[in-house]
């Protein structure tokens, strides 16, 4: 049989490993930041571009396609997911999700979609202006609201307004990151979990909720994972109703979507989703404790190859990131202590001595993560958060900067 070829549009590069164990060829574009050896000595073919750019993607894909023909596209990055499915619908290739994708990418059109059906009611209103915005507080009865961009990713401009007097300010923040209309939502009081669905053919599996832990208001950058979430059951059923009626108002077709939350005193309430697998070494959480390969699975179902075993690997796995900020980095000891501490998976440390380090703007401003397993979930939370804190590392404040955030 014919080796199968796939076109990965971006990603961090962990998608390459599943290929490898398939026997699965691929090619690649990349954008610069993101390239590594491995990516482009292992691709049929690679490309060096800004994947936004729709014109060039769709040329060297038909290009490649013409004389190295593709079984499938896929990406796992959010800002390939689009490009991704334009790629299988021109091509008429499996890996076209385009309805989903739109119905999600664009945080704005996913708040009408839920309020055209009656699902999970948050107010919100897209603001071209600072006074629409201040309008909006203004009906909210002065309650607190999100600005977020209405297309971005990674956590970046999304910010809590407590008043008009945070208004300017982070209205000027978030605005940094995008030049369309702003999203501004009512504040969500309540703890934050991620849901991780496989779909295959419309079928949608809810695989595992997540909960999270996020740095203090009025920024939502996550600090840390674990999963299985801690819900009573009637709140884990909750939230797995609300996710499956969403899958299927957005017709997911394929592969994972990754669904943010927060459970209110009202019940589970959407942040947004996307269609792909979640960030942060969700995916990696998942996989060790319900044995599911989100990206494996995603390529044998456009593939049409044979699904892997599940084989869960713990009872339970967390994640806890580095999070230091504005602060200059002296010394970083214990690296090897910490590596060595009871339900270690694995360290991954990019701190150094030298070492400046700007504000937490966005989960890429992190410095690495410790990622541990347990027999159950508060285990594996104490011992990533002990491992995190075998890391001893010594800041010196920058001048003019507020305290480090750990």
């Amino acid at each position: 049989m014919m080796q199968k070829h796939v076109l990965l549009v971006g990603g961090p590069g962990s998608e390459l490993d599943k290929l490898q164990r398939l026997g699965v060829r691929y090619s690649m574009m990349q954008i610069p930041e993101r390239v590594t050896e491995r990516q482009y000595t292992n691709a049929s073919h690679y490309a060096v571009l800004d994947y936004r750019d729709l014109d060039e993607v769709l040329a060297v894909a038909q290009a490649w396609h013409r004389v190295d023909p593709f079984d499938a596209v896929v990406s796992f990055t959010e800002y390939g997911l689009y490009p991704a499915s334009r790629c299988a619908r021109e091509l008429g290739l499996p890996g076209d999700n385009l309805t989903a994708v739109e119905l999600t990418r664009d945080k704005a059109r996913t708040r009408e979609l839920l309020d055209r059906h009656g699902l999970s009611p948050v107010r919100h209103r897209l603001c071209a202006d600072i006074d629409e915005a201040r309008r909006f507080m203004a009906d909210l009865g002065g309650a607190p609201i999100v600005l977020k961009p209405r297309d971005g990713g990674l956590s970046e401009g999304v910010f809590l307004v407590g008043g008009d007097d945070d208004l300017v300010e982070r209205w000027g923040w978030t605005r940094l990151t995008t030049d369309g209309p702003l999203l501004a939502e009512e504040f969500l009081s309540g703890p934050e979990f991620s849901v991780e669905s496989l779909s295959t053919g419309g079928r949608h599996e809810i695989v595992a909720i997540t909960e999270k832990v996020t740095t203090d208001l009025p920024r939502f950058v996550e600090t840390g994972h674990h999963v299985p979430a801690r819900l009573n059951p009637a709140s884990a059923t909750a939230i797995e109703e609300l996710v499956t009626r969403f899958l299927a108002l957005i017709e997911q077709k394929d592969g994972p979507v990754h669904t943010e939350l927060r459970l209110t005193d009202s019940g589970p309430r959407l942040i947004e989703a996307q269609t792909r697998v979640g960030g942060d070494q969700i995916w990696e959480l998942c996989e060790l404790v319900t044995g599911v390969d989100l990206m494996t699975e995603t390529f044998t179902t456009l593939l049409g190859l044979p699904r892997p075993r599940r084989t869960p690997a713990a009872g339970a796995a967390a994640i806890r990131f580095f999070s230091y900020e504005d602060a200059r980095v002296v010394a970083v000891d214990g690296l090897d202590r910490a590596r060595n501490a009871p339900g270690v998976h694995r360290l991954h440390c990019t701190l150094e001595a030298g070492q400046e380090l700007g504000g937490l703007t966005s989960s890429t401003a992190r410095q690495g993560y410790v990622l541990c397993t347990g027999a159950d979930t508060s285990e594996a939370m104490g011992n990533a958060e002990r491992a995190h804190d075998l890391v001893e590392v010594r800041t010196e404040q920058l001048s003019g900067a507020p305290a480090p955030v750990r």
